[in-house]
C-alpha cells in the first residue's frame, strides 16, 4: 500500500512539473510571438517572421547569401538572368520585375528584401514585412551577417567569413611579391562613358582591396570617397589607373578606350598587368559571387608572377 502511494505521489509531482513548464513557456513573450525585430539599414525596426518561408528578393546583391546558407527565395529579380553565377544558383525560382508591386504580391511573400533606393517601399510594406539595405552604408560582410540573421543562420555566416578571411590571407601571402604596395583600378565602359569604381561595390573590388590589400590610385580614392564610381576621361587615365587595371567587360565586348594611345601608353598596359573580367559571369559581392571572383582574380594575378 505504501509503495503504491509513493508511486502515485511521484506521478502527481511529475504532472505538476510538466504543467508548470508548459505554463512558463506559454507565458514567455518570446514563445508567444512568431515574429522578431530586425533593424535594417534605414535604422528602422521591422517586425519580421522568426522563420520566414517565402522571401522575395528585389536586388541581385542579396540573393547569394540566402542561397549559400540553404534558403532559396520564392522570387528574385529578372536581373539574375544576366548573371551566370546567380542564374545557375536560382534555377526554378520565379523571376519577377522588381519594380512591379503587383508581381511581388502574387508571390505571397512573408518577407521582402530590397534596397533603400526602392521607390515602392511604402507600397511593399503593405504586402509583407520589408527590410531595406544600403550597399554604400554596409560592407559585404555586414550584408552577409544581416541576411543570415533573417533566416537564423548566423553561425553559418560567421563560419563563411572566417573561412573567407583565411583564404584571402593565404592568397595575399602567396601573391605578395607581385602585389605588395601596388595600386589597382577597376574600369567599365558604360553608356555614360568610362567608369572607375570604388573599393567596395562588387566587380572584384572587395577581393582586390579588402582581401589582397591593394590600393586605389590617390585620384581615384578621392573621387570615390562618397560615391560608388566616377567617370574618367581618356586624357586622365594616367591619374586614375594604377599599376594594375581590371576591365569589367560585358561578354566579349572590348571597350573603345583600348584602341587609344592614352590607354596603350599606360604602365599597367605596357607591363601586361591588365585583367579582363566578364560581369555577365559574376559581378556582385555576395558569398557565391565572391567565391567565383576569387578564382578569377587569384588565377589571373598568379599567372602574372
Amino acid at each position: 500500500m505504501k509503495k503504491l502511494l509513493f508511486i502515485l505521489i511521484c506521478l502527481l509531482l511529475c504532472i505538476v512539473g510538466c504543467s508548470t513548464e508548459d505554463s512558463n513557456k506559454k507565458n514567455d513573450p518570446e514563445n508567444q510571438s512568431s515574429e522578431k525585430v530586425f533593424k535594417d539599414d534605414t535604422d528602422k525596426e521591422v517586425k519580421i517572421p522568426k522563420v520566414p518561408k517565402r522571401i522575395a528578393v528585389l536586388h541581385p546583391t542579396y540573393v547569394g547569401a540566402l542561397v549559400k546558407f540553404g534558403h532559396k527565395p520564392v522570387a528574385v529579380p529578372e536581373f539574375v538572368n544576366k548573371n551566370k553565377v546567380l542564374n545557375d544558383a536560382t534555377k526554378g525560382i520565379q523571376r519577377i520585375d522588381n519594380t512591379s508591386v503587383e508581381q511581388v504580391t502574387k508571390q505571397k511573400p512573408d518577407l521582402i528584401i530590397t534596397t533603400i533606393q526602392d521607390k515602392n517601399i511604402k507600397k511593399l510594406q503593405k504586402v509583407a514585412p520589408t527590410v531595406a539595405f544600403d550597399s554604400e552604408k554596409s560592407t559585404y560582410k555586414d550584408h552577409t551577417k544581416k541576411l543570415a540573421s533573417l533566416i537564423n543562420e548566423q553561425e553559418k555566416a560567421q563560419q563563411w567569413i572566417k573561412d573567407w578571411d583565411k583564404q584571402m590571407a593565404d592568397d595575399k601571402k602567396e601573391l605578395t611579391p607581385l602585389i605588395k604596395g601596388k595600386t589597382i583600378s577597376v574600369l567599365q565602359q558604360t553608356p555614360k562613358g568610362t567608369m572607375a569604381f570604388s573599393d567596395h561595390l562588387g566587380r572584384g573590388t572587395e577581393i582586390l582591396y579588402d582581401g589582397y590589400g591593394m590600393k586605389q590610385p590617390k585620384a581615384l580614392e578621392k573621387a570615390t570617397q562618397e560615391k560608388f564610381a566616377t567617370p574618367i576621361n581618356p586624357e586622365n587615365f594616367d591619374d586614375y589607373i594604377g599599376d594594375f587595371a581590371v576591365i569589367a567587360t560585358n561578354g566579349n565586348q572590348s571597350p573603345d578606350f583600348e584602341n587609344r594611345n592614352y590607354w596603350n601608353n599606360l604602365t599597367a598596359v605596357k607591363n601586361k598587368h591588365v585583367i579582363k573580367f566578364d560581369v555577365t559571369e559574376t559581378q556582385y559581392n555576395d558569398p557565391l559571387s565572391l567565391e567565383k571572383q576569387r578564382d578569377i582574380f587569384y588565377n589571373a594575378l598568379k599567372s602574372k608572377k
